[in-house]
């Protein structure tokens, strides 16, 4: 094999020309390779860090009864999420589960907004316990402006990819509770017309349950936000403290558990026949106050009334799940739709690339394209090496003719040509792999940067941030090793044709 190798080498200095061909070939293909590879992990890394770190989490806790899955995203409209009936039968499975590092429920859901001057507007609302989403995902938002609410606290968070498009379609302009107007924040239009701009500094939600029995409920805008990345997507979503949205859609409020009626209450509410309420008697009493009291006034005293309550007590139609650092989402969505399957709680377990719907797809096919357009590199570097390698053996048919002719096996042969092909994969392979390397952090260390929300998807982030791991190191090695072996399939077979007479024939 020794002796392969050293006719080999010179074999390639005395074809300098095709041996540089091979070569270009092979470093430009794994050059692109690399770099592709480069590309498909930073997207991965990028994703990994900007939604499920920031947004998801590794998997989602849905009703059964939920029809679709893109509960995020896909389902961006009027028609509700299904409650989650038994949370609390749900809630000790989370917490018992050993692969669950941490979990977030919230309700998720449109509400319209009143508007006294034009059409009402609406937005997309995620109802959280602000303190237990600062804990589960602690990098999420940004204050722009004013501040978060606080636990407890009545409140809303306007992103600010949402304030303008409702500042256009309500026409008033949102600013947090006591602060000053910034005009620098403005809107050209609104700009010209400072004279006549209407600025406000809390909403009213128009009761938004299918069973349209809810009261509008006004909540204080405390401040103004964006999402630390993808914020194109996600601004689409403004927090807000989880009561205020629940009883904005009518749903089981935690201060509702907190309600002690008294006896005659209770035997009130047990009657079974409402009509004996009204059969007789006075049921219907005057009185007479000479108190005013406003809606505002009248919640705030039912609020303080109904003393210390939990939020979990109260309904959710959803739950973010964070897992512990190297587990399978895959592997735990099994084990826990399982375990929720044994006990007959029906809920279910999602992934985040479901629940995000159109964007976990295009996520899924801006990976596929890269993985296709690796591979058209490789099958192309592979048809050009692979008739470079062929014309090569043909050119240099007398000299392998003669080889054969004083007793060269066509082994040795073979051999000889498999280790020209190997020298040249091993140089000029290297060779791009580590220019690919270069480029990779030379990329991310040029921070490009893009507001396209599919380049971003592309990106993994609003920076191109690729990276370079060992396992793409070793993907690289493989794909090479690959690239080379197919290469050399039928130039061999073309080198194992050649005979001793081939070595005196003559054009």
């Amino acid at each position: 094999m020794g002796l392969a190798f050293k006719i080999a080498w010179r074999n390639i200095g005395r074809h300098k020309g095709k041996s540089l061909v091979i070569g270009m070939i092979l470093f430009i293909g794994t050059l692109l390779m690399t770099v592709g590879n480069g590309m498909i992990s930073g997207m991965e890394h990028g994703m990994s860090e900007n939604i499920v770190k920031l947004f998801t989490g590794d998997l989602i806790v849905i009703s059964d009864e939920q029809e679709k899955n893109d509960v995020l995203i896909g389902t961006m409209s009027a028609k509700p999420l299904k409650v989650i009936k038994n949370y609390e039968a749900a809630k000790a499975v989370l917490e018992n589960e050993e692969l669950i590092a941490d979990y977030l429920p919230a309700t998720s859901g449109l509400v319209y907004v009143l508007n006294d001057r034009s059409e009402m507007g609406s937005m997309y609302l995620l109802g959280v316990d602000i303190d237990r989403y600062r804990r589960m995902f602690p990098d999420s938002i940004q204050i722009t402006e004013g501040r978060p609410f606080e636990a407890g606290e009545r409140g809303l968070l306007i992103s600010e990819e949402i304030r303008k498009p409702f500042y256009d379609f309500v026409e008033y302009w949102l600013i947090p509770e006591g602060e000053e107007l910034d005009e620098s924040k403005l809107p050209e239009d609104a700009k010209a017309d400072l004279v006549n701009l209407d600025v406000r500094s809390d909403l009213v939600f128009m009761g938004a349950s299918v069973a349209n029995s809810t009261m509008d409920i006004r909540v204080p805008v405390t401040g103004v936000m964006k999402y630390k990345a993808l914020n194109k997507i996600w601004g689409s979503y403004c927090l807000v403290d989880i009561e205020s949205f629940r009883e904005a859609h009518n749903y089981v409020t935690g201060a509702d558990s907190a309600v002690n009626l008294s006896a005659a209450e209770a035997d009130l509410l047990a009657t079974e026949n409402l009509e004996d309420l009204f059969a007789g008697g006075d049921f219907f009493t005057d009185v007479i106050t000479e108190e005013s009291i406003t809606l505002e006034e009248l919640q705030q005293e039912t609020d303080s009334a109904s003393g210390e309550y939990d939020l979990d007590d109260g309904s959710y139609n959803l739950a973010f799940i964070k897992l512990k650092k190297g587990v399978s989402p895959e592997a735990a969505a099994a084990k826990i739709n399982g375990v929720f399957q044994e006990q007959g709680l029906e809920v279910r377990v999602i992934s985040w690339k479901d629940a995000v719907g159109i964007i976990g797809n295009m996520a899924v096919m801006v990976k596929a394209a890269l993985n296709l357009f690796i591979m058209f590199i490789f099958f192309v570097a592979m048809i050009i090496i692979m008739n470079t390698l062929s014309m090569a053996a043909l050119e240099r048919t007398s000299e392998l003719g003669m080889m054969r002719a004083i007793g060269a096996r066509k082994g040795f042969i073979r051999s000889m040509f498999v280790s020209e092909t190997i020298l040249l994969s091993f140089f000029f392979g290297g060779l791009g792999i580590i220019s690919g390397i270069v480029a990779i952090y030379l990329l991310r260390a040029a921070g490009i940067s893009t507001t396209n929300e599919i380049l971003q998807l592309v990106y993994g982030g609003e920076t191109l941030s690729p990276v370079y791991t060992g396992s793409d190191f070793l993907l690289g090695l493989f794909e090479l090793g690959i690239v080379t072996f197919l290469s050399v399939l039928y130039p061999l077979r073309v080198v194992g044709r050649i005979v001793p007479l081939d070595a005196v024939v003559r054009e």
